[in-house]
């Protein structure tokens, strides 16, 4: 814990208040993880919060939130509370303030995160097997399973999330629970979902995540383009370890942290027109045109789940792209530069190596490397060290001037004449430019 956290605990113990360190940051602690929010209960309301410190934000005072600033820090610094009925799955109709952490901790979603830190006693306070939970390294819920996820259905994801990320396994009533009520998740706005999303896809161990998420019915709900890729089998001479789905989660495994979030969205979507474009054509299985296929089921998803528009361009590019770096081999100079200088093609080389890796021979052992991976390396460097490439030779005022056009579409003909020219090394500055436009005039748009 931070000395700023300290200090917001201590000063409000000299106030006469009660003060602990809550949730998540005392689980990470305990688990030696890097603590990333720091979380303080106290049975002080927000007013006597806002009065005790000098900088406050009202983050959510109807809710007994008050974020602190000490040190260039933010510090959520909530009253103990209950919460009433819940509304819409998601919500509670109100919240009640109480006078005790252990009122308070009987209303939080897992016993990994009801635990509470008192910095006096130097002691962990545990009111509902939290440590328990956590020397058994299993994600449960405090009470009554059903009931937490009634009153928030978003938390099934939540537990799939902390599976995930902390490496631990679902307590058998909590796996028992999701499974009865997966469809409940309908309930949650896209936003939220997407948000556990991304944390899952995020993380070290997102194969083991996404597996969890299909083995207790969530995927059916949230992402059934992925479940549907169960069955779709494929060429065991090009893919022994299984059918497309198996295939997806060993792409998953294969990422690292390089990997930016679009492009592990790119890998999970990569195929998911393979069961719309299987077909067997003289006794071979065949995906014709399945990266076009996977790239408009991408887009549906990236607008269902409410992705960023940056986010939903990149991904589709991906995806739709994945196959291009094959053709290496068939590619001219000029075509293979255009594609190296794209913003985003180092990560569909990053895509097309996950993918590989997760094609595996019949002797279950993946390809060592991706055809043709070496030859765009090289292109790549070469491209690095030749900054110019990227710059364009000419500006459209230059090209009507020399060959006196008037704005329109053939100035922007002249220009992708010249940028072929240029990726092919046939025109390697603007002097060459301007001096081969002088030769050939008009001609070069014939």
């Amino acid at each position: 814990m931070s000395a700023g956290a300290f200090w917001v605990v201590q000063t409000l113990q000299k106030n006469g208040f009660e003060a602990l360190f809550a949730g998540g940051a005392v689980r990470d602690a305990l688990l030696k993880r890097p603590i990333k929010e720091i979380d303080i209960a106290t049975n002080a309301r927000p007013q006597a919060v806002q009065k005790i410190f000098a900088r406050t934000i009202p983050t959510g005072l109807k809710h007994g939130t008050v974020t602190v600033r000490e040190g260039g820090e933010s510090y959520e610094v909530t009253t103990f509370r209950v919460e009433g009925p819940y509304r819409d799955y998601r919500r509670p109709s109100k919240v009640t303030f109480v006078r005790s952490a252990a009122e308070d901790a009987v209303r939080r979603d897992f016993g990994i995160n009801a635990l509470f830190y008192d910095v006096a006693k130097r002691a962990v306070v545990d009111y509902v097997g939290g440590i328990a939970d956590l020397s058994h390294r299993q994600v449960a819920f405090v009470g009554d399973s059903q009931s937490r996820i009634r009153e928030d259905a978003l938390r099934m994801l939540r537990a799939v999330r902390f599976v995930t990320t902390l490496n631990f396994e679902l307590a058998r009533e909590a796996r028992k629970a999701i499974e009865k009520n997966a469809k409940l998740i309908r309930k949650i706005s896209s936003e939220r979902i997407k948000q556990e999303l991304d944390r899952i896809i995020a993380s070290e161990r997102v194969s083991v995540g996404f597996g969890t998420l299909d083995v207790v019915g969530l995927t059916e709900h949230i992402l059934p383009e992925l479940h549907e890729l169960q069955g779709v089998t494929q060429p065991r001479n090009l893919h022994s370890e299984g059918d497309v789905y198996a295939h997806t989660l060993l792409a998953l495994e294969k990422m690292d942290e390089g990997f930016d979030l679009p492009t592990r969205y790119a890998v999970l979507f990569h195929d998911m027109g393979k069961k719309k474009t299987r077909a067997v054509r003289d006794g071979r299985v065949t995906f014709y045109s399945h990266q076009t296929e996977s790239a408009a089921i991408a887009k549906k998803i990236c607008e269902r789940l409410k992705f960023s528009r940056q986010e939903t361009d990149k991904i589709i590019w991906l995806v739709k792209n994945h196959m291009v770096p094959f053709d290496v081999a068939e590619m001219k100079l000029s075509t293979k530069r255009k594609w190296a200088l794209h913003p985003y093609f180092a990560d569909l080389l990053k895509l097309y190596a996950a993918d590989n890796a997760a094609s595996l021979r019949p002797s279950g052992k993946p390809n060592r490397e991706p055809p043709g991976y070496r030859e765009w390396q090289r292109v790549l460097r070469n491209l690095a060290r030749q900054p110019e490439m990227k710059k364009p030779l000419l500006t459209g005022d230059e090209v009507m001037k020399i060959l006196k056009l008037k704005p329109g579409p053939d100035v922007g003909k002249v220009l992708k004449f010249l940028e072929e020219k240029k990726l092919a090394g046939k025109i390697k500055d603007k002097k060459a430019a301007l001096e081969f436009l002088k030769q050939k005039g008009t001609s070069v748009l014939n």
